[in-house]
């Protein structure tokens, strides 16, 4: 057990250090945080974050999230609106907190004692994974998208914060306060419960009596069950209904890890790079054995931070692989609650670097490491999502061909979101409690915009007989659907007619920094 006191011998000057921290990643984050448009995702959290938090609980209970973020939503656009501007500044302060608290935690994990030497060494840590957890172009990413991750991050640093006062100053309120955080952690995200094991599993891994783990544990899950105790059966509907029926996401490729820390550190060079410092950290840090003395308090924090690294981390690709047991999910993105112990650990490494061989080496890797990093920073990067673009070109081909009236069919149907959201934002607002969906159809419709539930819907909607059609495909992947859609809408020129296909994209320069491929794709059809 881990019994060295929380101190800050500079305590006068934190709140300062965190409050820089804080407005320059919120300052950081507002770049260019509204130029992108709303991906489908968003406009889904939208449009249910304008219903009442008991509809919101009623909609989302059967789905993949909790509805925490919804409801946290829910309130701040009745004060500040639906915007992509207003929603997205909820995320970026949540990720600015984030960075902030990554700092305090920096600090917390690495206290040794009075020295001044260590103040500085203490600070190094929280300063510099705070630099990397901004530097990450996937921060930045999660900072302008209106959805729960930014949420999930906050609360995963917070419970780990409180974890570690926890065991360094056990108290039954302390205790029960940790179970409190991390039941409302699960309650943003159910993949919340991979932090909780891991804390676990740290602390049932270097904990010496076994006993008092487990009493305190059952003050944890009184904590817990105040704040999640009651949705847990949804949990289990959803984990049972993912590993009975599967899902829809491919199963993940052997090198999803590697690809995924690409995501994260910005370029291949820099994943590299942090490779070895993960590998140094094991070694070095970790695998040496644990004495009593204050110096080895950190080695026992560097293995917290590669428990809540690794284990979320390495298990769900490994969940993901392609075999008989396989739960497929978004590794990329769900992997995405271990950015701030990654770029903990990280630090760590780095720091050790300079304690434990020299302070040459140390400066060398650190600007190259920086380098590698920041040499790909994008303040706006793609999401994927061109929607405003795409009716707005869409928009000038009607008029160009003199066929304004002409219908317009989206694919994937779950389009509609972000469709209806920038089509006619009014309609939007207008959300129906019950028939999401159908309601979406409906409302599209007064703007001659088209869903296609089914194979027939072509002829039963008489969009086949009329004398030209618009189609718009939002993204990459086509579905078994989508295909037999396309092929239906190209067979309509066969007596006769004309289809021209066209990819739509943003400018190739946003910001100046990066260029974005195309995503979505529009068809004109003209029959004779």
């Amino acid at each position: 057990m881990v019994s060295n006191h929380i101190r800050f011998p500079f305590f006068q000057h934190i709140e300062v250090h965190v409050s820089a921290i804080f407005f320059i990643a919120l300052g950081i984050h507002l770049i260019g945080i509204d130029t992108l448009s709303l991906t489908s995702d968003e406009c889904f959290s939208i449009y249910h974050a304008q219903m009442s938090p008991s509809l919101i609980l009623h909609h989302l209970s059967s789905g993949n999230n909790p509805p925490l973020y919804e409801w946290i939503l829910h309130d701040w656009m009745g004060w500040f609106g639906d915007s992509a501007l207003a929603v997205r500044w909820l995320s970026a302060i949540f990720s600015s907190i984030t960075t902030a608290l990554m700092y305090i935690l920096g600090t917390q994990i690495s206290a040794q004692g009075n020295h001044p030497q260590q103040e500085s060494g203490n600070a190094r840590i929280g300063l510099l994974a705070a630099l990397l957890f901004l530097s990450s172009n996937y921060t930045t990413f999660l900072a302008h998208e209106a959805r729960t991750y930014n949420l999930t991050l906050l609360l995963g640093v917070a419970c780990t914060m409180l974890f570690l006062r926890a065991i360094q100053k056990p108290q039954t309120s302390t205790w029960i306060a940790y179970g409190f955080v991390g039941g409302i952690l699960c309650l943003s995200h159910f993949f919340g419960a991979w932090i909780l094991m891991a804390h676990m599993g740290y602390w049932l891994w270097t904990a010496h009596e076994k006993r008092w783990v487990i009493k305190s544990w059952l003050w944890v899950g009184l904590g817990f069950g105040i704040s999640f105790g009651w949705y847990i059966p949804n949990l289990w509907h959803r984990f049972v209904d993912s590993a009975s029926q599967g899902t829809w996401v491919n199963p993940a490729p052997w090198d999803a890890p590697y690809l995924t820390l690409w995501k994260y550190l910005n370029t291949p060079a820099a994943t590299i790079i942090a490779t070895i410092l993960l590998i140094y950290a094991v070694v070095k840090v970790v695998a040496q054995p644990i004495r009593t003395n204050n110096s080895d308090v950190q080695k026992q924090h560097a293995q917290l931070l590669l428990w809540l690294f690794a284990l979320p981390f390495f298990g769900q690709w490994l969940l993901s692989l392609d075999h008989p047991f396989s739960i497929p999910m978004f590794t990329e993105r769900y992997a995405c609650i271990t950015l701030p112990f990654l770029c903990l650990i990280l630090a760590m490494a780095l720091t050790g670097l300079k304690e434990h061989f020299n302070q040459w080496l140390y400066n060398v890797v650190l600007p190259l490491f920086l380098f590698t990093i920041l040499s790909e920073k994008n303040f706006t990067p793609p999401n994927q999502a061109c929607v405003k673009e795409a009716l707005q070109k869409t928009a000038k081909e009607l008029e160009k061909s003199s066929i304004v009236t002409t219908p317009i069919i989206i694919e994937p149907y779950h389009a509609a979101f972000q469709v209806l959201y920038y089509a006619d934002h009014k309609r939007f607002q207008q959300y129906h409690p019950e028939n999401i969906y159908n309601h979406l159809a409906n409302q599209l419709s007064h703007s001659n915009i088209w869903i296609l539930e089914t194979d027939k819907s072509l002829d039963s909607l008489g969009l086949s007989q009329k004398k030209s059609l618009a189609y718009l495909h939002f993204g990459k992947e086509k579905s078994n659907h989508t295909k037999r859609i396309e092929s239906q809408l190209l067979t309509l020129t066969n007596q006769g007619g004309k289809s021209r296909i066209e990819h739509i994209q943003l400018p190739e320069l946003l910001w100046g920094t990066f260029e974005i491929s195309h995503e979505d794709e529009f068809w004109l059809i003209e029959k004779n």
